[in-house]
């Protein structure tokens, strides 16, 4: 299963090391043409600088479809089967023992306790000492009780109401999930097409659609502005420090820019922050190198 949860996340690592790479890879490149005179030799040829940016850029196109396949589909696709796999490690069998003073808070559903619960095999179990207080603030108390078919039947229950007299029930299911800990399904692990359908419907959804374009376009936009800054260096030793330099910025934009979206600061569309701010760059470096 170690293997298996490597293999899943390779395409993550994927999506990471293709920007980075790039960058890394021109750079040096460059720096490597600088250090032995060899751009020196291109621009007394009569080259513009400029001139060399298409190959740059060409590459960088080729990488962001790599980049962008992967995004949509083969990573969500990993993700999902990485997901089932950690679900069914640590959540897929129900507890082998007795569960003492076991409290839930299921969204919407308010707060469950049993003083004991004996699971079974098919995610639920039987209760003992059971108190349930709902949303409204109505308290169901009883000594035992059945949990199974995603609900905790309550046998001899009191139903204690905000203001109210308490009534006795002889049954009375209330809904709960029916397994201990429920499988969550991720933006991240859907595929695009799905995603799309989704952010269609599901505001919260949107952003990530936005971010896996954006993530593949910021492939070109790292390349060219790695280029650029390549070409204008004087010294080799400059390579390293601005590689450093264009990724940790590429990267404080891009984390601010799930922040500003997390707080509703901006709106999908501000998945393409650092894709603007590194375009523009590139596009004011390439013109001084014209």
């Amino acid at each position: 299963q170690v293997g298996e949860l490597v293999l899943y996340r390779m395409p993550y690592t994927l999506g990471v090391a293709l920007p980075l790479g790039l960058v890394f890879a021109v750079l040096v490149a460059l720096a490597r043409w600088i250090r032995d005179s060899e751009l020196k030799a291109v621009y007394a040829a009569g080259i513009a600088p400029v001139r060399l940016l298409w190959p740059v850029l060409g590459l960088a196109v080729f990488v962001a479809g790599i980049a962008w396949v992967n995004a949509g589909w083969v990573k969500p696709e990993a993700q999902a089967r990485y997901d089932d796999l950690i679900y069914e490690i640590y959540y897929g069998h129900a507890p082998s023992g007795v569960l003492t003073n076991a409290a839930y808070a299921p969204q919407g559903l308010g707060v469950y306790y049993a003083r004991r619960v004996y699971p079974d095999d098919a995610g639920g179990g039987r209760l003992q000492g059971v108190r349930v207080v709902t949303p409204d603030g109505t308290v169901w108390s009883a000594d035992e009780g059945v949990w199974k078919d995603a609900n905790w039947v309550l046998k001899n229950a009191w139903k204690t109401a905000p203001g109210a007299r308490p009534e006795f029930w002889d049954t009375i299911p209330l809904p709960f999930p029916s397994r201990f800990v429920e499988k969550k399904t991720t933006y991240e692990s859907l595929p695009m097409a799905e995603l799309r359908e989704l952010a269609k419907v599901d505001p919260q959804a949107r952003f990530p659609l936005q971010r896996r374009h954006a993530d593949a376009v910021g492939v070109i936009a790292l390349a060219w502005l790695a280029a650029v800054v390549g070409l204008s260096l004087r010294e080799a030793a400059w390579a390293f420090v601005a590689v450093v330099l264009l990724i940790f910025g590429y990267y404080v934009l891009w984390t601010l820019a799930a922040q500003l979206a997390r707080f509703a600061v901006v709106g999908p569309y501000g998945a393409w922050l650092a894709d603007v701010v590194y375009f523009a760059l590139a596009l004011a470096g390439t013109r001084r190198l014209l």
